[in-house]
C-alpha cells in the first residue's frame, strides 16, 4: 500500500514537471516568434531607410550635377577677380557635396544589400598605375613623393570587379595624400600564395609618412562618420564615410584589410584580394635577364625610390650604382666608360654644374626622372635621351631602355 502511494506521488510529480516543460516550451516558442518578427521588422525598416536614403541621394545628385555643370560654364566666362574667388568656393563646395552624396549612396546600397559584384577580366596593375597617375600630382604639389613598387609576377589579367577595386584604392590614396604633408607615399603590389589553383591572391599596401594615428584612433578608423583627426591642428574635412565604405567593399569582395599606424610617423594599410585566374602571363612579360650586361648609374635622393628603382633594374639582370648625388669620382668613372645609362632624378641635377660635365660624355645615355606634371622645356629636354615620369611604371621604364638599346644597335 505504501509502495502504491509512493508510485502515485511520483507519477503526479512527473506529470507536473511535464506540464511545466510544455508551458516553458510554449513560452520560449512565443518569445522566438516575437524575436523573429521583431528582427524581420527591423530588417524591413533598415531596408526601407536604406532605399529612402538611396532614392534621396539620387534625387539630390541630379540638381547637384546641374549646379556643377553651370559652374563650369560660368568659369569660362569673363569674370572679375572677386567673382572668380567666389566661384572657386562654389566649385570646392560642389566637390565636397558630391563626395558626401556618393558616400551616402554607397553606404545605403551596402546596407540594403543591393551592392552587386561584377566579374570581368581586367589588368589589375594597369588599373592601379592609372589611378596613381591621376592622383600623384596632388601629392607632388605638397612636395610628397609617390612611389610605385610593383612585382612583375602579377598576371596581366585577372577576373574581378574593377570598379570596386578602383574605388577601394581611390579612397585609400586620397586619404593618404590628405594626411601626408612631408616624405612619401608608397603603393605596393605583390603576388600572395593561394591554396587554390584557379585563384590569384594579390597583396596591396599603401604606406605613408603622414601624421599617423594613436591606437584609439586606429580602433575607430572604420566607424561610419568617424573623423579620427577632427580635433587636429589641420582642418581636413570629409564625411567620415570613405574608409567605412572601403572596409565594406573589401569584405564584399571576400578580402581582408589591416591598419597599422604610429602618431607623427605614418600609416600602413594592407589589403589582400582574391581574384579568379584568367591568365598566367605576367604583367611585365620579359625575361629576368633582359638587361643583362647593362651598367646603370642612378642618381636619386629619396631613399625608398632609390631602392625601388635599383631593385627593378637588378631584377632584370642589370648592374646598378645608386647614389644620392653626383661627384667628381662618378664623373671620372663615367668618362672611363663604366656606365652605359645614367638615370637622374631632376632634384639631383637642378642648378648642378657638376652634372653638366656628365652630359658632355659621349656614349653615356642620360634619362631624366621627372615628376608627372613637371614642365621640361625644349632646351632642357634636348639634353636627355628620354624622360621617365614619376611615379615610375615598370613597363614604361623597361620599354624606354629597350628602345634606346635597339636604337644604339641599329
Amino acid at each position: 500500500m505504501v509502495n502504491e502511494q509512493n508510485c502515485k506521488q511520483e507519477i503526479d510529480r512527473l506529470q507536473q514537471q511535464y506540464e511545466h516543460c510544455v508551458t516553458e516550451q510554449d513560452r520560449l516558442r512565443l518569445l522566438l516568434e516575437q524575436e523573429s518578427q521583431a528582427r524581420e521588422e527591423a530588417e524591413r525598416a533598415l531596408k526601407n531607410k536604406a532605399n529612402f536614403v538611396a532614392f534621396l541621394s539620387h534625387e539630390i545628385r541630379n540638381p547637384a550635377n546641374g549646379i556643377i555643370a553651370m559652374t563650369d560654364l560660368l568659369s569660362d566666362t569673363r569674370l572679375t577677380k572677386e567673382q572668380k574667388s567666389y566661384l572657386e568656393i562654389i566649385q570646392t563646395s560642389n566637390e565636397s557635396l558630391m563626395e558626401l552624396i556618393n558616400g551616402i549612396l554607397d553606404m545605403s546600397r551596402l546596407e540594403a544589400g543591393k551592392m552587386t559584384i561584377a566579374n570581368n577580366p581586367f589588368d589589375v596593375v594597369n588599373t592601379v598605375e592609372d589611378l596613381m597617375y591621376m592622383l600623384a600630382p596632388q601629392a607632388f604639389k605638397k612636395e610628397v613623393e609617390v612611389i610605385l613598387d610593383v612585382e612583375s609576377e602579377i598576371p596581366l589579367f585577372v577576373i574581378g570587379d574593377v570598379l570596386k577595386v578602383r574605388q577601394i584604392f581611390l579612397n585609400l590614396m586620397q586619404n593618404s595624400i590628405k594626411f601626408t604633408h612631408t616624405g612619401q607615399i608608397v603603393f605596393e603590389l605583390k603576388r600572395m600564395p593561394s591554396l587554390y589553383e584557379d585563384r590569384i591572391n594579390v597583396g596591396f599596401a599603401v604606406r605613408d609618412t603622414g601624421i599617423g594615428m594613436s591606437e584609439d584612433q586606429v580602433a575607430r578608423i572604420f566607424d561610419v562618420y568617424a573623423q579620427v583627426h577632427e580635433n587636429a591642428e589641420h582642418h581636413y574635412g570629409g564625411s567620415g564615410l570613405g574608409l567605412s565604405i572601403t572596409k565594406n567593399l573589401v569584405e564584399l569582395l571576400g578580402g581582408e584589410i589591416e591598419v597599422s599606424s604610429r602618431q607623427n610617423e605614418g600609416t600602413s594599410i594592407e589589403i589582400v584580394l582574391s581574384f579568379e585566374r584568367y591568365t598566367d602571363i605576367p604583367s611585365i612579360p620579359f625575361e629576368n635577364d633582359v638587361l643583362s650586361g647593362m651598367r646603370f648609374l642612378l642618381l636619386e635622393r629619396q631613399d625608398t625610390s632609390r631602392d625601388v628603382i635599383s631593385n627593378m633594374l637588378e631584377g632584370w639582370g642589370a648592374s646598378v650604382q645608386a647614389e644620392k648625388e653626383v661627384d667628381a669620382g662618378l664623373i671620372e668613372r663615367a668618362r672611363n666608360g663604366e656606365f652605359d645609362i645614367l638615370l637622374a632624378d631632376r632634384s639631383t641635377i637642378h642648378e648642378n654644374q657638376t652634372f653638366a660635365r656628365l652630359s658632355e660624355i659621349k656614349g653615356l645615355n642620360i634619362f631624366l626622372l621627372a615628376r608627372l606634371g613637371e614642365k621640361v622645356e625644349d632646351e632642357e629636354r634636348s639634353r636627355f635621351r628620354s624622360i621617365i615620369t614619376k611615379p615610375i611604371r615598370k613597363l614604361h621604364l623597361l620599354n624606354a631602355i629597350l628602345a634606346m638599346d635597339k636604337n644604339v644597335q641599329d
